[in-house]
């Protein structure tokens, strides 16, 4: 039986992942400064022009992988409403930091980057997905508030901007300090502190 030859799109598709995942990789343990196209090239088995084929220059390379990293994390409680679905896709953040904790440093490394100027390019990319998250939990708390299980003084705008910020701030902890905490515990007192906060 001959082997199933694979269409270009597939190849592209296989070639962009091997890219992708070297390029994650090389940040994860070198860092952002790290990643040249010729060091991703070489740790994902192919030349530079390959890289350079595929993602143009660099700033696309690094895009690419800041909306990779970026996407590794969805809420997964979609029949939840109100403070059980924020308390629930809160719980399910601090999850992926200890299932995913090399994507949680690749994305934190890039966030870091593109404040500090180090990666330009990137600072928009950020600046709305950060925005984005706010948003996501803004909306989940008016929500809340109109179904009665928030009370109704809770500002919806500072308080997804509250959420994220505890997360993002947890997640850069645990980055400098993985084994400073149990992150069980952690769980329970943000779930705790945030279902206290919200109750009406």
């Amino acid at each position: 039986m001959e082997p199933t030859r694979r269409t270009q799109a597939e190849r592209r598709a296989e070639t962009e992942r091997r890219v992708l995942e070297a390029t994650m990789a090389i940040i994860a343990t070198d860092g952002v400064r790290a990643v040249t196209m010729a060091a991703v090239g070489d740790a994902a088995g192919y030349s530079r022009g390959i890289v350079n084929h595929q993602f143009g220059t660099r700033e696309g390379l690094m895009t690419a992988v800041a909306k990779l990293a970026q996407s590794q994390f969805a809420p997964v409680a979609p029949g939840l409403r109100g403070r059980e679905r924020i308390v629930s896709d809160v719980a399910a953040y601090l999850a992926a930091l200890r299932s995913g904790a090399r994507d949680a440093s690749v994305f934190l490394r890039l966030w870091i980057a593109a404040i500090g100027g180090e990666e330009p390019g990137l600072r928009d990319l950020f600046v709305e997905r950060d925005a984005s998250f706010r948003r996501y939990f803004a909306v989940k708390i008016a929500e809340g508030i109109e179904d009665g299980t928030i009370r109704p003084e809770v500002d919806a705008d500072a308080a997804g901007f509250a959420i994220v910020g505890q997360l993002r701030g947890v997640s850069l902890q645990l980055q400098l300090a993985p084994d400073a905490v149990d992150v069980d515990a952690l769980a329970a007192e943000v779930h705790g502190w945030l279902d206290r906060a919200l109750a009406p």
